[in-house]
């Protein structure tokens, strides 16, 4: 793959990912509403309708964001989706009842991913990868914690998905032990994403489970909740930009940085 194939590839990953969790969560908010209608409405006392409001205005900023965002000139729109976004990751974080203060850090993949464009198109192209790398790493690390911290919700997706795909039934011991493992993975490759190198097996692995597990939430909850897996793209999507990105390097036999963005200037 040449430099600009994989440049492209990743670009456009990215590009789409974020156009894609703009549709999710627009959706996700029209039809069930989302974290910010629940912290204004219940925790600070804003009327129902009110707060109706705020997050329609908002879901539908964000599907006209949507396209905007595989558009290059347009760059400036992808500030407002990812603040935005921080602002709903913020809101379920307050609200939150399990390990909430993991949730930044969770959902930072989806934060990030357009702030890291806004910097891909600006061609800050090592801002934009360390950007990627925090992003997918506080993810993984933190979903890792999860699994290590037996997530209920996690122990029911692993004994609902084996009976749904394989018809076994694994008890709870069981599931529990599975996920001290997986913990113990994404831990691990959270880690390796940050160190100073390219792993590009690493990125590729990462993408796989990303996409896997954003897909377990239709199998546990049904096509009806589409939205609650398409907006965890980003978990799949930003390490597969990465997996582009590095390739270019793999291609030179070389691992060593790019210039600083300064140099390039």
């Amino acid at each position: 793959m040449s430099s600009f194939t994989a440049d492209n590839a990743g670009h456009w990953t990215l590009r789409t990912a974020v156009a894609l969790t703009c549709v999710a969560v627009a959706s996700r908010m029209l039809m069930f509403g989302g974290p910010v209608l629940s912290w204004l409405w219940l925790s600070l006392g804003w009327s129902e309708q009110a707060a109706l409001r705020l997050e329609h205005a908002a879901a539908f900023g964000l599907l006209a964001c949507a396209p905007l965002a595989l558009w290059q000139k347009a760059w400036p729109s992808l500030i407002l989706v990812a603040g935005w976004l921080l602002f709903a990751t913020l809101a379920e974080t307050v609200i939150g009842t399990w390990h909430s203060e993991l949730t930044p850090g969770a959902l930072a993949a989806r934060w990030l991913a357009p702030v890291a464009l806004v910097a891909l198109t600006l061609q800050r192209e090592r801002t934009g990868e360390w950007l990627l790398r925090i992003g997918i790493a506080a993810t993984f690390f933190c979903h890792g914690l999860e699994a290590l911290f037996h997530n209920p919700q996690f122990i029911d997706y692993v004994i609902r998905g084996g009976a749904i795909l394989m018809g076994a039934r694994f008890g709870e011991h069981a599931v529990k032990n599975m996920l001290v493992f997986i913990g113990a993975l994404d831990v691990m490759v959270a880690v390796a994403t940050i160190v100073p190198h390219r792993w590009r097996a690493v990125a590729l692995w990462m993408a796989f489970w990303g996409f896997l597990t954003a897909a377990a939430r239709i199998l546990y909850m049904g096509w009806g909740n589409w939205p609650e897996s398409l907006i965890r793209v980003t978990n799949g999507a930003v390490p597969l930009t990465l997996f582009f990105m590095w390739s270019k390097f793999g291609v030179r036999n070389d691992d060593s940085p790019e210039p600083t963005d300064e140099a390039t200037e």
